[in-house]
């Protein structure tokens, strides 16, 4: 039935804003953390900035951040790993113009069901 199709591509879009939503999310509260580190000096372990003063979005940046590399957690106290901040930038730039395509990709994909009709 020709019904469902019209379903299918709404689920689509809405999925794909949510996804936008959700990735658009965590790089900006990483770009965020960033400029704290940066801007009060927690470029290295004796420069180090306390876990507390930050609020649960920048924790959680924290986490997925020593993850990565990117910052480095010790005695409840973080701080950037300068060496590894320039190749993380340039994967990071890669990966979220890639998800940018592969979103434009599915709602052409959904327009086009759409305008088939």
């Amino acid at each position: 039935m020709l019904a469902g199709r019209g379903f299918a591509t709404a689920a689509i879009l809405v999925l794909t804003a949510l996804a936008c939503t959700a990735v658009a999310r965590r790089l900006d509260g990483e770009r965020r953390l960033l400029a704290v580190l940066r801007s009060r000096g927690a470029v290295d372990a004796a420069h180090a900035l306390a876990l507390d003063a930050l609020g649960d979005t920048e924790r959680a940046a924290v986490e997925n951040l020593c993850a990565a590399g990117v910052v480095a957690v010790s005695r409840n106290r973080c701080h950037l790993v300068a060496a590894v901040l320039a190749p993380w930038r340039r994967r990071r730039r890669r990966l979220a113009f890639s998800a940018a395509l592969v979103a434009l990709l599915l709602v052409a994909a959904a327009l086009a069901v759409i305008l088939a009709r």
